[in-house]
């Protein structure tokens, strides 16, 4: 449904009239936006009512928000999802420096949290990385974890792609329809459900199969590959990324959000 939802379908679909629009707003309030009423009966107008000639087919085929901020970003057209030309690129995690490094560190390190704690401190892994040089994240993502659980036979994972400013605080996003306060993009998975369908997994984008629980000893290192749903974010030079792993929900960390209703902030526990 929704964000994956769209998005596969859109791969799926045979037909060669298909279009895609991706943006990093809210979506119900962008769906009924006047412009984007009129671009859907321009739509409908086209294909129902056989009004070829009302400009339709000069829609890009994909076209997709970059977004800088909160509510602020740009347009880019192109042809395909996911966007021709994309590069993706390893960034492995460095947990004696909690840093993201395009080279593997030189030793292993572990770090802890607690999976079932909430608030600042110790309920998460925190790694980080600078850009020095402008940079578009556009597309899928995904990350690979080697993780255990000395206390249980199942995990949890929540994961999330923070973008930071020039100064390391995190630069909010609208997320889901209401709350603008958001991380770039968001992943989770129970590790027993970890087995991965080999035919339909790719690089950029782990598919689960869900055919069998397969528990986690105590203590047993277990490989976790767990899909980032797509997303589109430009990061300036100077600013950064940050790479979170906990055991809870990203944002029921967060003691305060806010919900802006009718050009208002408003602080909600």
């Amino acid at each position: 449904m929704h964000l994956r939802g769209t998005l596969e379908g859109f791969k799926k679909i045979k037909s060669k009239d298909k279009w895609l629009e991706v943006h990093g707003q809210k979506k119900w309030q962008f769906y009924y936006e006047p412009e984007q009423v009129k671009k859907q009966l321009q739509f409908f107008d086209h294909f129902l009512l056989d009004k070829k000639d009302n400009g339709w087919t000069q829609q890009p085929k994909v076209n997709l928000e970059v977004r800088d901020k909160y509510f602020v970003g740009k347009w880019m057209a192109t042809s395909s999802w996911p966007v021709e030309n994309t590069q993706y690129r390893k960034l492995y995690l460095d947990a004696s420096s909690h840093r993201l490094s395009p080279s593997k560190p030189a030793k292993e390190v572990m770090v802890e949290y607690s999976g079932a704690a909430s608030g600042p401190g110790a309920h998460r892994a925190e790694f980080r990385i600078t850009f020095d040089k402008p940079t578009e994240l556009v597309g899928h993502m995904a990350a690979k974890l080697f993780m255990s659980a000395p206390m249980t036979e199942d995990m949890d994972i929540f994961v999330a792609v923070w973008k930071l400013d020039r100064d390391g605080n995190p630069v909010e996003l609208a997320y889901y329809a209401q709350y603008d306060d958001g991380p770039v993009a968001l992943g989770w998975l129970r590790a027993s459900h970890r087995e991965l369908d080999p035919e339909k997994s790719t690089e950029y984008m782990p598919w689960l199969k869900h055919a069998r629980e397969l528990k986690v000893k105590k203590g047993e290192i277990v490989e976790l590959d767990i899909e980032i749903w797509p997303s589109g974010t430009r990061f300036e030079k100077g600013e950064g990324l940050r790479f979170d792993v906990q055991g809870t929900d990203v944002m029921v960390c967060i003691p305060l959000r806010r919900v802006r209703v009718d050009g208002r902030n408003i602080r909600n526990r």
